[in-house]
């Protein structure tokens, strides 16, 4: 479970409210089950102490029969007393029919007359004329006396039987159908208290029921409800806090359980989407890095097409302004140092000034040979494209400097490696390229070394692109300098070994056959340019410094 999972108060979960619901429904079902088996009870207890105590009056009434026919006042009186002695018999009365208490088995009550609108007599005398046969549950009332305990009163009538009329020590005539009544009053304290029993019994039984059913129900509760809720509540909260790994173990087949696997496939399907939006971040992060990349070379090519146009503009301008008067100078050293060599007397005067002459005339040869290269890299020729074979123009260009790198004392290593070696391009100026390197290559070498030339192409690029490369184990470029020696007029060579203008010829005439060309150096090791090809360039070459070039001059 997540730590920063928040707490909720137990009374407050879904779980606990469920519970309580059932719980106090189980409560009141187990209730009113007991409020209405006590009432079942107690009337059945009652029915059954009404019939009883009917049974036992009709005994009575049998047992008084005889002494009652013979007119035997003691013997009746005498059984009424005994069975006034019986458990929870209260009293034993027999009435005339006028309501003197004629027996009783206390003997103070008899010839006292009782109330005729009592509870026990209204029965049959709330009409004009007494009823002569009262009803079986009639017979009975329940009394409750001034201490709160209850009495089962019963009436039986004491009917004029034939026996009775026609007896000689009667005088009761055939028409009188009542001559009293047997009145007997049992005491329920017993069946009171039996019955209290048996609600208290029930109470505890109701209680132990509803603690027992409320910890299985707290059990179902938590292990049904509380426990898989928690689990749904963690793994939601987990899942907004970012963790995409986490799952839900719930073996059920219930809703929960369902509810937990679609969880689990919810998660699931965030963490592959995920996944794939990170992919998609990482492969467009890499994607615009290198559209960066092709932004910064394709910027800084646009810097060095401006710098080609602007130098190329003015060298073409100072080019012009300078060659005549480099001519008329050079001209007229040449005149003088034949005058002087006619006119003056040998000797050291006459050294001096033909070595000033030819210092005038050397320095001027070079500056001519300056400017020439200055309009050489103003007005380049214009490119001829044709189908060639790369290889044949690598090995032309080594034999060209074959005689150079023998006099330094390079060794020159070729490495062929392109068998397709056909390539849509101007075979001149890829040998003026090579040509260029090679000189470079050449002069980083001073006391000797290894010039090493190759070419190849990439199957995992394409067989579109070749590529070909000059390395030397020279002085090398230190890595401050590797961005700038593509520009024109710079240059790491002595002053008196040219103007910088060698690789910025190389770089127009690349960016011409719609190519690239890279520098790794390390100094001291040596330097290796690399020149990437297309097999066959576009049909119209995109403009480069050249073309800005020759249309500046153009106009």
């Amino acid at each position: 479970m997540p730590g920063n999972v928040p707490r909720i108060r137990i009374t407050s979960t879904l779980s606990f409210r469920l519970y309580l619901v059932l719980l106090l429904s189980v409560l009141f079902l187990f209730a009113g089950y007991s409020t209405l088996t006590n009432e079942l009870q107690s009337r059945a207890m009652e029915d059954q102490l009404r019939d009883g105590a009917s049974r036992a009056g009709d005994m009575i009434r049998h047992s008084l029969f005889t002494s009652m026919l013979l007119n035997e006042r003691d013997l009746t009186h005498s059984i009424i007393s005994l069975l006034g002695t019986e458990p929870d018999v209260d009293a034993v009365r027999i009435y005339n029919k006028d309501g003197r208490i004629m027996f009783s088995n206390d003997s103070a009550e008899i010839g006292t007359t009782v109330d005729l609108e009592a509870e026990a007599c209204y029965a049959c005398h709330a009409s004009a004329q007494p009823l002569t046969a009262v009803p079986t549950p009639e017979r009975s009332r329940l009394y409750e006396r001034e201490d709160g305990s209850r009495v089962l009163g019963l009436i039986i009538p004491v009917r004029n039987e034939e026996g009775c009329w026609n007896s000689a020590c009667h005088a009761h005539s055939s028409d009188q159908s009542v001559l009293g009544v047997l009145d007997v009053q049992m005491s329920l304290s017993s069946a009171d208290a039996t019955l209290a029993r048996a609600r208290h019994q029930t109470l505890l039984l109701l209680l132990g029921g509803v603690v027992l059913v409320g910890v299985v129900l707290a059990l179902v509760v938590y292990r049904g409800i509380h426990v898989p809720t928690r689990m749904l509540r963690s793994g939601t909260m987990a899942l907004a806090d970012g963790d995409l790994d986490y799952r839900i173990e719930m073996h059920r087949t219930d809703e929960l359980g369902a509810l937990a696997r679609s969880f689990n496939r919810m998660a699931e399907n965030l963490r592959q989407a995920d996944a794939e939006l990170r992919s998609w971040s990482s492969t467009l992060e890499e994607r615009v890095q290198r559209k960066t990349e092709e932004l910064e070379e394709v910027s800084r090519q646009m810097i060095q097409v401006e710098k080609s146009a602007s130098l190329g503009k003015m060298a073409a301008t100072v080019a012009h302004e300078i060659n005549n008067p480099l001519s008329g100078i050079l001209t007229t050293a040449k005149l003088l140092e034949r005058k002087m060599t006619r006119l003056l007397q040998e000797g050291d005067e006459r050294e001096r000034v033909l070595e000033n002459l030819d210092l005038i005339r050397s320095e001027s040869t070079r500056c001519g040979n300056i400017v020439r290269d200055l309009l050489t890299y103003a007005r380049e020729s214009r490119t001829e494209f044709q189908e060639c074979h790369l290889n044949q123009i690598v090995q032309r260009a080594v034999r060209l400097m074959e005689h150079h790198t023998e006099v330094e004392g390079i060794d020159t290593q070729i490495g062929l490696f392109l068998k397709d070696d056909r390539v849509v391009c101007d075979a001149e100026q890829i040998t003026q390229i090579l040509i260029a390197l090679m000189i470079n290559a050449v002069e980083a070498m001073p006391t000797g070394g290894h010039l090493r030339l190759k070419t190849w192409d990439d199957p995992t690029v394409g067989s579109h692109r070749v590529y070909l490369s000059v390395g030397d184990s020279g002085v090398g470029i230190p890595a401050d300098l590797e961005d700038r020696i593509f520009d024109p007029f710079f240059s790491t060579k002595q002053e008196a070994k040219g103007v910088g203008l060698g690789l910025a010829v190389v770089y127009g005439i690349v960016q011409r056959h719609g190519g690239t060309i890279s520098v790794e150096s390390d100094p001291g090791l040596g330097t290796t340019f690399t020149v990437e090809l297309l097999r066959r360039p576009p049909e119209a070459p995109r403009q480069t410094q050249s073309s800005i070039i020759s249309d500046i001059l153009a106009e």
